[in-house]
């Protein structure tokens, strides 16, 4: 059964530092799995307090701004916690369903671009721990979300080598035909 990881520490891990492999865009080209609609990539990090942490791309092929990019912690017992989730703009509504049960404004919104946060609250109510999401401007775009979720939360990029900037995964991708 999974443990309740308190606000601090969710604080914590979001902003330990995860440096990204030298190849990390490579890594990340998301790739389209059998018989879906989907393409998908993970990555494993080890984070500087020597934490580990699951970073998973996921889009979607024929609706290119339906996507989610995702920072998992793995706890040392192999319990996978959603830290936080850039998602697109999909079709489905969304509800936090803690704010709705409270009557709260803005308990939903629907095919907005948002980003799901793990709060301690939505553990201790028994709900999803990243259930609760809030609309952003902050990217428009799988590539931009990609970006923003780069700067935001603790990952490191490794210095550029050689001659400039390689190109991005989704690029990557295309240029091999997956």
């Amino acid at each position: 059964m999974p443990r309740l990881l308190p606000e601090t520490e969710i604080a914590d891990l979001l902003a330990e530092q995860k440096p990204l492999p030298g190849n990390w865009r490579t890594r990340l080209a998301v790739k389209q799995k059998a018989d879906q609609t989907f393409r998908q990539r993970d990555l494993e990090l080890k984070g500087q307090q020597g934490h580990t942490f699951k970073l998973i791309l996921r889009s979607n092929f024929l609706n290119p701004l339906d996507f989610s990019i995702v920072l998992v912690f793995v706890d040392d017992d192999g319990t996978q916690y959603r830290l936080v989730r850039y998602n697109g703009r999909h079709p489905s509504q969304h509800t936090n369903k803690w704010e709705k049960i409270r009557q709260l404004p803005n308990a939903a919104f629907r095919n907005r671009f948002h980003i799901h946060r793990a709060t301690e609250r939505y553990q201790m109510e028994g709900l999803e721990i990243d259930g609760y999401a809030e609309v952003t401007e902050s990217y428009d775009s799988f590539e931009s979300a990609l970006e923003e979720f780069v700067k935001s939360n603790g990952l490191i990029v490794p210095e550029a080598t050689g001659s400039g900037d390689p190109t991005l995964p989704w690029e990557l991708a295309k240029e091999s035909g997956e």
